[in-house]
């Protein structure tokens, strides 16, 4: 009987492992996502998409949670007001509307990324 409960808890414990280091590779098998100008764009922008740790002093009690934001990696005839946006609804909203109205293709690539990912992302750009 204890042979048969300790081969259950070695099998969920290396599946688990499994999860958690399919976790890790999510990242670095993520596509680049285009966003913004499809067709007919004349540049093409490419943000690295990355996370930054923030504090906040709420009455005597700091708080820290994680931000996303996309930082340009690359700017191929195109240019933007800054370097590092955060991505909420607004600013992606703006981005959006900056990318129509200067035919813009956007690529976002993780944080972490390969040689391939930025390959894919030039790729996806389609600007000489």
């Amino acid at each position: 009987m204890r042979r048969g409960i300790f081969l259950g808890v070695a099998l969920i414990v290396v599946a688990g492992m499994g999860a958690v280091s399919f976790a890790k590779d999510k990242a670095a098998d993520q596509e680049p996502f285009a966003w913004g100008m499809q067709s007919g764009n004349t540049g093409c922008v490419i943000f690295r998409e990355s996370e930054e740790l923030t504090s906040v002093n709420e009455g005597g009690t700091y708080k820290s949670y994680n931000v996303k934001q996309l930082e340009v990696v690359e700017a191929m005839k195109a240019t933007l007001p800054q370097k590092k946006y955060t991505e909420t609804k607004e600013n992606l909203d703006a981005l959006q509307a900056l990318a129509m109205e200067n035919h813009v293709k956007y690529v976002k690539i993780p944080k972490k990324y390969s040689p391939e990912q930025m390959e894919k992302a030039k790729t996806l750009c389609g600007v000489q």
